[in-house]
């Protein structure tokens, strides 16, 4: 009997399409309330937690056939932060065709679109992803007709691939250490089974920073779920560059590697939550492994530019369970040049305009944290170029205990050298501050550069000691209630033109002011602290057409400054010139000048007047001293009249900040009588 092959081609040819048509007419007419309700106990069953959905399922028509749920939560960990582990916004089951023909459901992959995903742990170190089944009994059930079987785990079937689209996962560790916030833009998640190696294909990162582009194998569901994900290696591009991550965690411990290289090591600043500067090429070589009493990670190779570093940092807990952090740090050479401060965030439209830089910032004194953690921070500069003078030898070191917090940094710098000590003490009711500097034949112009300002004197050198200390729980009031002393001596440099504009013209004239500046021989002064106001006692300045002594203050809270001159010609032909002057100012506030030559008679006294010119040439005859040193301690002999003439702050100005004004009780009005 011939079988009539064609005939029978064209009949399945037709059969296909009305079948697949009446599977998709049998779904959509299908109650899906039964199979939702199924789903949701069988996740309770598994995990413990509840799953709702603000629009149920519906099934979805076209060239695969889906199950959509919209409004999809998952509930969190009894003690989490917020009730929903997971929000999703739009979820879709795409379903198995050859499943669905048969008549039965079967989900082939999973679509989540708009996740919220929130991982955290408690302060015993649980995490919410730890899902147990809820405590229903093992014992028999007579109605199951198994009354001499235990009953079985329950499981639910598990999905080969899941994916993500336009989702966040926040991952926090604790109390004390920030979120991590990651914006997945897409993923995939491929596995044959939850106890299987997981294909990961993603593309993540954190809010305003580049993102990554990773592919490979991290762990397992389940590990994750357990906390302990096995075997990750991971590779792919990170911003404009490139990363591998090889590791695992298991039960024996974690042991990581990352190895990183691209243009611009910037890229890992929002990840650390650290202002990391630009720079690079950079390449990036670490590892991180637990130890026995504590988590290590050390940084074998990092190169950025000219730049290189090595260190390492372990995280541990002490027997007082106080977490103690220590950082070491080894820098055989530091080029500044090559390095640029982050990129700042835009500023937000229509916000009000910043307000005027300040010579020291208001910055707080991390007391809330002092006790809760213990830091040990030590860096090694072995060399650091591009400041034009050359720096070497230098150490930075940060202590904080339970009682303490000290910072230290020193270094060789030129030919001279610079130290800094801060020590903060939070007992009492606002702690105390002490902060001691010295600076010994330093270019002045290299150290307004580490110190982030600039006073215009670049070729200068000087030397600096500097003491203080006041109580407060910010750089402001600590500085507002200082006392101590600040002593200061420059040798030969050059002042810039531009920040003498606004002095008078005669004491322009005088000082011979060109289009490069104005030369001196040396300054020295002496500033006298006490309850936050610099008195400068005494000030000598010798230039080569003039010698000038005077004096004034500095407010160290509000940064403004006010001083008086009495200039001396060095020639006859401009003594005419040699009128005292007052000069006022502050950071923000242009600088103001005006000559006062009625103060000539009240600092001059009676008799013979010493001549300040011939004082400092006989001084300058001394070998390898300042003149300037020399001449200013005699300045109160020299003119006497000048300490009774010193300007001093008005007492707005001496009002402590954060304490108002009271205002005076309201008088009572006189009553009138009615006529």
């Amino acid at each position: 009997m011939r079988i009539p092959w064609r005939r029978l081609a064209w009949i399945f040819l037709a059969a296909v399409p009305i079948a697949v048509a009446g599977g998709v007419v049998w779904g959509a007419t299908r109650d899906l309330s039964r199979y939702q309700a199924r789903l949701t106990e069988q996740i309770r069953k598994v995990t413990g937690r509840e799953l709702a959905a603000r629009v149920p399922l519906a099934v979805k028509i076209g060239r695969y056939p889906a199950m959509v749920a919209e409004g999809v939560t998952l509930s969190n960990a009894t003690w989490g932060s917020r009730p929903d582990l997971a929000k999703v916004r739009r979820l879709t089951l795409f379903l198995d065709p050859i499943a669905l023909l048969l008549g039965e459901i079967k989900i082939g992959r999973v679509l989540l679109e708009g996740a919220d995903i929130v991982v955290e742990r408690n302060d015993v170190g649980d995490s919410n992803l730890e899902m147990l089944p809820p405590p229903d009994g093992s014992g028999p059930h007579p109605a199951e007709s198994r009354s001499l079987r235990l009953r079985t785990t329950p499981a639910f079937p598990w999905i080969n691939v899941i994916e993500f689209r336009d989702s966040v996962l926040t991952i926090a560790e604790g109390a004390g250490r920030p979120p991590v916030v990651l914006e997945v833009a897409r993923a995939t998640l491929r596995s044959p089974a939850s106890n299987q190696p997981l294909q990961i294909e993603a593309r993540f990162g954190a809010p305003q920073a580049r993102p990554f582009d990773l592919t490979g194998t991290a762990g397992s569901f389940d590990g994750w779920v357990r906390g302990l994900p096995g075997n990750i290696d991971l590779q792919g591009g990170f911003g404009d560059g490139k990363i591998a991550i090889k590791g695992g965690v298991s039960v024996k411990g974690t042991s990581i590697q990352i190895s990183s290289e691209g243009p611009d090591i910037s890229v890992f600043g929002p990840y650390v939550h650290l202002p990391v500067p630009q720079g690079g090429p950079y390449v990036l070589n670490t590892k991180a492994a637990t130890q026995r009493n504590g988590f290590k990670v050390d940084v074998t190779t990092l190169k950025v530019g000219a730049s290189e570093l090595v260190g390492e940092a372990l995280f541990r807990t002490d027997r007082k369970g106080v977490p103690t952090i220590t950082v070491n740090a080894d820098v055989s050479r530091l080029d500044v040049s090559q390095l640029r401060a982050p990129v700042a965030a835009p500023a937000v439209a229509n916000s009000p305009s910043p307000a005027q830089p300040r010579l020291v910032p208001t910055l707080p004194f991390a007391a809330t944290w002092l006790g809760r953690s213990a830091i040990s921070v030590t860096v090694r500069l072995g060399e650091v170029v591009g400041l034009g003078s050359k720096m070497q030898n230098g150490s930075v070191t940060l202590v904080s205990s339970d009682t303490r917090f000290a910072f230290r940094a020193a270094a060789t710098v030129g030919g001279g050298s610079a130290g800094f000590d801060l020590v903060y003490d939070p007992t009492g009711r606002i702690g105390q501050a002490t902060l001691t500097a010295s600076a010994n034949r330093v270019s002045l112009g290299e150290l307004a550069s580490l110190l982030g300002f600039d006073l215009g004197l670049r070729d200068a050198v000087g030397d600096i000691d500097l003491r203080l200390r006041g109580g407060g729980r910010t750089t402001r009031d600590a500085l507002n209630s200082a006392s101590g002393s600040i002593d200061i001596a420059i040798a030969k440099g050059q002042w810039p033109r531009d920040q003498l504009t606004n002095w008078p013209a005669e004491t322009q004239r005088l000082l011979g002011a060109g289009d490069t500046g104005i030369p001196f021989n040396c300054i020295a002064g002496r500033f006298d602290v006490s309850g936050g106001i610099a008195n400068l006692r005494r000030l000598v300045v010798d230039t080569p057409r003039t010698t000038m002594v005077g004096g004034g203050y500095v407010h160290l809270r509000t940064e403004g400054w006010e001083f008086i001159l009495a200039p001396e010609a060095r020639d006859i032909q401009n003594a005419a010139l040699g009128s005292p002057l007052r000069l006022k100012g502050g950071s923000g506030r242009p600088t103001s000048g005006a000559l006062e030559p009625n103060l000539a008679r009240l600092i001059v006294g009676a008799g013979v007047v010493p001549s300040l010119v011939s004082q400092l040439n006989q001084a300058a005859r001394q070998t390898g001293v300042n003149p300037c040193v020399a001449v200013a301690p005699r300045v109160e002999a020299l003119r006497p009249g000048l300490r009774a003439q010193m300007p001093a702050p008005s007492a707005d100005q001496r009002q402590r900040p954060g304490r108002p004004v009271t205002p005076a009780p309201p008088q009572p009005q006189p009553q009138r009588r009615a006529p």
